[in-house]
């Protein structure tokens, strides 16, 4: 089981509700929020947890996906092995990424960025890892593209958040098989 836990993003939750629906289509997946919990199995694939005032995370394989806009939590503790996600462009959760001293995975369309799109049309969208990484087993990943394909119009930063959980779970062959 893989947690993922989303920080930020106020107001804006476009790729986190991305990132839902396309666990939710292809894995198991539980979701816990301020106010509800939802489970459909007992032992799910991922566990999404969304929660404002979050102070410490205490999981193992723990991936932290930090949404603009992001406020960096005051008193926030994050296991050593956890790995954040965030956009290349998003100075305060690199800022707490780099305070709290995890790893971390660019998501975007730069060059500089570890994950981007190489091209995107409205059915079909070619991953890029520009760069080697470690999954959350600690399995080296090298750098690939990997087509995928899209059931409907997801924006880049959404179909990027999904692959990188998926990548960091060890689901990387499935990307090319599932739909987005």
């Amino acid at each position: 089981m893989v947690s993922v836990f989303l920080f930020g993003g106020a107001g804006k939750q476009k790729s986190a509700s991305a990132l839902r629906e396309i666990l939710r289509r292809n894995f198991e997946m539980a979701f816990v929020a301020e106010r509800q919990i939802l489970s459909r199995s007992e032992n799910p694939d991922f566990v999404v947890v969304e929660m404002e005032h979050l102070a410490q995370i205490a999981v193992p394989r723990a991936v932290v996906l930090c949404l603009e806009p992001f406020d960096m939590p005051e008193q926030a503790c994050l296991p050593p092995d956890a790995v954040g996600l965030l956009s290349s462009d998003n100075l305060p959760a690199a800022e707490f990424i780099r305070r709290c001293q995890i790893r971390a995975m660019t998501l975007g369309m730069s060059s500089k960025d570890t994950l981007t799109l190489s091209s995107i049309t409205q059915d079909r969208a070619v991953l890029c890892l520009q760069r080697g990484i470690s999954d959350l087993s600690g399995n080296i990943l090298d750098p690939v593209e990997i087509p995928l394909s899209l059931s409907r119009r997801y924006d880049a930063f959404s179909i990027l958040c999904a692959a990188a959980v998926l990548m960091l779970s060890g689901q990387i062959d499935i990307l090319k098989q599932i739909l987005f």
